[in-house]
């Protein structure tokens, strides 16, 4: 398979953009390695004062989901439709990886919103 994320290493890289997040760590400070939309990814420059932004690290996030979702859903095609070399291990596989990702990827959604209801919430 074509496919190569690291499953472990995806959580590994949430829980760091969430401790960021929350303790006000700049970028620079955390391992971007592998991370989708890290700043080499998106053409943002990594000096001294630069910042990744946020909305390109979601962006990056939800095209990597799609497209994983993408792949699964051609593979579970490829086998209906009885096209050689296509395993049920290889679709099976693909599919778990899909719904990890999604699964994932509607967390990060429900404590962004969850975040946002804080924040309006604040009186000031």
């Amino acid at each position: 398979m074509s496919n190569d994320i690291n499953m472990s290493s995806m959580l590994l890289q949430m829980r760091s953009m969430s401790d960021m997040a929350s303790s006000g760590v700049t970028p620079l400070q955390v391992n971007n390695q592998g991370l989708p939309g890290a700043a080499e990814a998106v053409g943002v420059k990594t000096g001294e004062g630069d910042r990744v932004e946020f909305s390109s690290l979601l962006k990056s996030a939800v095209q990597q989901v799609n497209a994983i979702q993408k792949q699964s859903a051609g593979l579970k095609n490829d086998f209906v439709s009885g096209k050689e070399g296509v395993d049920l291990v290889q679709v099976m596989i693909a599919s778990e990886k899909s719904s990890v990702a999604f699964g994932a990827m509607v967390e990060v959604r429900n404590k962004l919103l969850k975040a946002y209801d804080e924040v309006k919430n604040i009186r000031v």
